[in-house]
C-alpha cells in the first residue's frame, strides 16, 4: 500500500528540492500552490521508503531555514 506526503516548497528553492527528489528517486507530482504561493509537491512512497521521505523533509527544512537566515541579515 502506498503512502502520500505533501511538501509545500517556496518557489525560490524549488530547483534544489526537485534535484533532491531526483537523486532520491521518489515518485512525485506537482499538485498546485497554496495561498502564499508555495508549490505543493505530492510524493507517493512505500513504507520501506519512509526514511528517504523523512530525509527529504529534513532537507526542505534546511532550505527554508537558509532562506530565513539570509533574509534576516
Amino acid at each position: 500500500m502506498y503512502r502520500i506526503a505533501i511538501f509545500e516548497v517556496p518557489a525560490i528553492v524549488i530547483a534544489d528540492f526537485i534535484e533532491k527528489l531526483t537523486i532520491l528517486e521518489l515518485e512525485n507530482s506537482v499538485i498546485g500552490k497554496n495561498d502564499i504561493d508555495e508549490i505543493e509537491i505530492q510524493v507517493t512512497y512505500q513504507k520501506d521508503e519512509s526514511d528517504v521521505v523523512e530525509e527529504l523533509g529534513t532537507f526542505l527544512e534546511a532550505l527554508i531555514y537558509g532562506l530565513e537566515e539570509s533574509t534576516d541579515q
